[in-house]
């Protein structure tokens, strides 16, 4: 709760991890999964899509394209557990959207994936539940794809005992995220 022209802490903190990651935008959510879910329908993912993914992953990727009523295309992965470039490219037509997870702190050849995805036009969700602070050539996790998504839960990088951030450059993209996550303020 607020008071007068107090700010709440929340926002304060999502303020400060946008910065942190250089991004425009972030909402603090329940967890990671509901950062991922959000993001998947911020993007207009629903029921019978197709969306694209790791096979290599946690229960939380599934989950989320499960929880929008989407299906999964597992892409494969390669033996340093990053997505497989060559097997995405030959899946690409089947979805439109990437929900890409950095499993276990690995980050893949980020400039060939995104050229892939921009040249198809899928669009890039990053879930970087494992990689919050981590980069490729300079760039963080999460500031590639169109949302960055992040787990603050037991054992992650930072630890709130549960929660999540997304985030975005997109105006419109934040507020439809803020809408239909559920928030109020």
């Amino acid at each position: 709760n607020t008071s007068g022209d107090e700010i709440a802490e929340t926002a304060l903190l999502e303020e400060e991890f946008a910065a942190a990651t250089g991004a425009k935008y972030c909402l603090a959510v329940a967890s990671g999964g509901y950062a991922m879910t959000t993001a998947l329908r911020a993007c207009g993912v629903g029921h019978g899509d197709h969306v694209l993914t790791n096979a290599f992953t946690l229960a939380p990727v599934p989950g989320a394209i499960a929880a929008v009523g989407a299906v999964p295309v597992f892409i494969g992965v390669t033996e340093d557990l990053v997505i497989d470039l060559d097997d995405l490219a030959a899946k690409l037509r089947q979805a439109n959207v990437l929900l890409l997870r950095h499993m276990r702190g690995h980050i893949c050849d980020m400039e060939r994936l995104m050229a892939l995805c921009d040249a198809a036009d899928v669009t890039v969700i990053e879930d970087c539940a494992h990689t919050m602070g981590a980069a490729w050539n300079g760039v963080p996790s999460g500031r590639w794809g169109h949302f960055g998504c992040y787990s603050t839960q037991t054992y992650k990088h930072m630890n709130s005992g549960e929660g999540g951030f997304l985030i975005c450059d997109g105006a419109e993209d934040m507020a439809r995220a803020i809408m239909l996550s559920g928030s109020y303020m």
